[in-house]
């Protein structure tokens, strides 16, 4: 099985159809950051160009490799990720005793978080911060998980 490589792109499977995630950074902690394509698919697109530079639905952190590894994805194409950047700024809810008290604006080169009660229309704009596994994007995915309808 080839390594994977930054600008590769990968099909997941949902059960409502098959979704695109273009392989953008490699973190040396919290792992590979991949761009999750807007929309579900019946068939495989033959080429990935006009789709693979839509807007992305977010970014996160996903175990790529290791999702590859295990035949969750497939490598499907590539498309060269280099006008893609990591998020300066990525966000995650601050949850006290199962009550919302705002949210954690990480910044993802040092990690310092800062405490906002409520998000401006930018800050709902970015993408969540931790690392999602296969089953939590399916999930996303499938209900139609938008970071505006977030909070």
């Amino acid at each position: 099985m080839a390594r994977i490589k930054i600008g590769d792109i990968f099909e997941i499977k949902t059960p409502l159809g098959k979704a695109y995630l273009h392989y953008i950074y490699k973190d040396n902690i919290i792992g590979e950051l991949i761009r999750v394509i807007p929309g579900l698919y019946s068939e495989r697109p033959i080429i990935f160009d006009d789709l693979v530079t839509l807007r992305e639905r977010y970014i996160i952190s996903f175990p790529l490799a290791v999702a590859n590894k295990q035949k969750i994805v497939e490598q499907v194409g590539y498309y060269s990720a280099a006008k893609y950047r990591k998020p300066k700024f990525m966000r995650t809810e601050h949850n006290v005793r199962g009550k919302l008290m705002g949210w954690h604006i990480v910044d993802t080169e040092n990690w310092h978080r800062q405490l906002v009660e409520n998000l401006s229309p930018e800050q709902k704009k970015l993408s969540p911060w931790g690392i999602w596994n296969d089953t939590l994007l399916i999930e996303n995915l499938i209900n139609d998980w938008r970071l505006e309808n977030w909070g």
